[in-house]
C-alpha cells in the first residue's frame, strides 16, 4: 500500500481521534464510558501508524502530523489533573477496562489452571483414602469433624479478621504479579499452589459428608477473591510472555510497556480484595442466613465483572433482583 492509500485509509480515523482530543481532558470528562473507550482504541491504532509511518514511508509531513496528533491525544488521556473527580473516575473506568481487555487472554489462562487444578485435587482427595489419611494434618481433620457452617471462634473481632484477609490476599496478589518476570512460571506456580490447597480441603470435606458448610464458608467471599486472585495472576503472565514472544519490539521495551497495562490492572483488583474481606470478616459465618450470605457474596462478585465489562446499572440490577431467589433455592 502506497502513502497515498494508506493517508485515505486511516486519515478519519486520525481527524476523529484529534477532534475528540482538541479540548484535553476538559473534553473528555464530558464523554460517556463508550465514547472513551472509542477515543481511546483511535490513540492506540494511530500510536501503531505512527510506528508504521515512520519505519516503512519516513515521510516527514505525516510524521509530523500524527505526532502532534497522537502526543494531544496522550496529553488528553493520561492527564494528571482531570477537572472532575466524576471526569477523572469515568476515564480511569475506560482506561482499566481498555487494559483488562488487552490482559483478558491471560487471566482465561489462569481461570482454566486454577479450576482444573482445584477440581482434580477435590476429586482425588474425595475419592482416595490414602490421600485423606496422607495429605490432611491432623488440624484440617479435627476441623472437618466439627464443622457445621458456622466459622471457628479466633479470639479476633471481625475487623482484625477482615484486616488479615485483606493483608494475606494483597500479597498473594501481588506475588502472582511480580513472579510474572521469571517468564509467568512463578506466577503459575502460585496459582497452583493456591487451587490445590482449595482443592484438597473440599475433597476432605466432601468425602466427611460436609459439602454444604465447606462452601457456605468459602463461596460468600471466595467468589470475589478468587477472580481477583485470577486477574492478578493474568496480568503477571501478560508481563511474563512479553519476556518470551516480545514480538518485533526489544525485550526490555516488550516488558515495560505490557508492565504498564499490567500495573494498572493489578491496582484495579484492590478494591475487590478490600470488599472480599469485609464480606469475609462481618458476613461469612455470621447469623446471616445461608442464602443471604451466598447472594451477598455474589452481588460483590456480580459488581466487580460487571465494572470491568462495563455492564449498565439496569443490566446489573436485574441480575442482582434475581440473586436472592436463587440464592433461596439452594439446598
Amino acid at each position: 500500500m502506497d502513502l497515498d492509500s494508506y493517508i485515505a485509509k486511516y486519515g478519519p480515523e486520525w481527524r476523529r481521534l484529534d477532534q475528540s482530543t482538541a479540548r484535553g481532558a476538559t473534553g473528555l470528562a464530558k464523554l460517556n464510558g463508550s465514547q472513551i473507550r472509542e477515543v481511546l482504541r483511535l490513540y492506540l491504532r494511530a500510536s501503531g501508524h505512527l510506528a508504521e509511518v515512520r519505519t516503512r514511508y519516513g515521510d516527514p509531513r505525516v510524521t509530523a502530523y500524527l505526532n502532534a496528533v497522537v502526543t494531544r491525544a496522550h496529553g488528553a488521556l493520561y492527564s494528571s489533573a482531570p477537572r472532575s473527580l466524576r471526569g477523572g473516575l469515568r476515564l480511569f473506568g475506560a482506561r482499566y477496562r481498555e487494559a483488562i481487555r488487552r490482559t483478558a487472554p491471560f487471566i482465561l489462562v489462569m481461570v482454566v489452571v486454577f479450576v482444573v487444578v482445584a477440581l482434580a485435587a477435590a476429586m482425588w482427595v474425595a475419592t482416595s483414602k490414602e490421600a485423606q489419611a496422607g495429605i490432611l494434618p491432623p488440624a484440617a481433620r479435627q476441623a472437618i469433624r466439627r464443622a457445621s457452617g458456622q466459622r471457628a471462634d479466633l479470639g479476633l473481632d471481625p475487623a482484625a479478621v477482615s484486616t488479615f484477609i485483606l493483608l494475606n490476599n494483597l500479597q498473594v496478589a501481588f506475588l502472582a504479579f511480580a513472579f510474572g518476570i521469571t517468564i509467568g512460571i512463578g506466577t503459575i506456580y502460585l496459582v497452583v499452589q493456591n487451587a490445590v490447597l482449595l482443592g484438597v480441603l473440599a475433597g476432605a470435606f466432601t468425602a466427611a459428608g460436609k459439602t454444604g458448610p465447606f462452601w457456605s464458608l468459602i463461596l460468600p467471599h471466595g467468589m470475589l477473591e478468587i477472580t481477583a486472585i485470577c486477574i492478578a495472576a493474568g496480568a503477571g503472565l501478560r508481563m511474563g510472555w512479553s519476556l518470551v514472544e516480545p514480538g518485533d519490539r526489544p525485550r526490555s521495551r516488550a516488558l515495560a510497556e505490557e508492565a504498564r497495562d499490567a500495573v494498572m490492572v493489578v491496582l484495579g483488583v484492590m478494591p475487590a480484595f478490600g470488599i472480599a474481606a469485609l464480606i469475609e470478616g462481618f458476613v461469612t459465618g455470621s447469623s446471616l442466613p445461608n442464602p443471604v450470605e451466598l447472594a451477598i457474596g455474589a452481588a460483590g462478585a456480580a459488581g466487580y465483572v460487571a465494572f470491568l465489562f462495563g455492564l449498565s446499572p439496569r443490566h446489573l440490577l436485574v441480575l442482582l433482583r434475581r440473586l436472592p431467589l436463587t440464592a433461596a433455592r439452594r439446598p
